[in-house]
């Protein structure tokens, strides 16, 4: 029961937090309650900033009662990412390191900056990747698998995919 305890509260910070408007998405991972946050750089119109679309970070719930901070060079090579305004579709094209295999797109919808990725062969706004790891070689992470989170655009349904890496 006392481990059942520790775990609800070791989880507990990782909602607690508001989500502000203008972000994206997380990533949560098995390794520790610290959360990867993608938000959306928006200028005085609401409208995305076109030369830095994005803000990558850590909100450090484990260690750090939720404080900010920058991801270093080392965890961009796992939490970087690609965005490109796309001039024909008004979008940005948004590659993520983490799930480099599925394309997504930044967009407004409404007000609110969304990314679009299909999770089930359905078109949804994703909302959270969760990460399954152990620990491999010299300390790196191995990923075993990964979760994509989001809700389906036409029906607004919850929508999930466990992606299972190969070894």
């Amino acid at each position: 029961m006392k481990k059942i305890i520790l775990f609800l509260l070791m989880l507990l910070p990782v909602y607690a937090y508001s989500k502000p408007d203008n972000r994206l998405f997380i990533i949560e991972r098995s390794k520790n309650a610290n959360i990867v946050c993608y938000d959306a750089k928006l200028d005085a119109n609401g409208q995305i900033l076109k030369e830095s679309p994005v803000d990558a970070y850590w909100l450090l719930f484990a260690e750090k009662n939720g404080e900010r901070e920058e991801l270093s060079l080392f965890d961009k090579k796992a939490y970087g990412f690609k965005a490109k305004y796309n001039e024909q579709n008004k979008n940005y094209d948004f590659t993520l390191k983490a799930v480099e295999d599925k394309p997504m797109t930044i967009s407004i919808i409404g007000t609110l900056p969304k990314v679009t990725i299909q999770i089930n062969d359905k078109k949804c706004f994703l909302e959270k990747v969760y990460i399954e790891s152990k620990d491999g070689a010299f300390g790196i992470p191995k990923v075993s698998f990964y979760t994509l989170y989001g809700e389906d655009i036409t029906t607004g349904a919850k929508v999930e995919q466990k992606i299972v890496l190969k070894k």
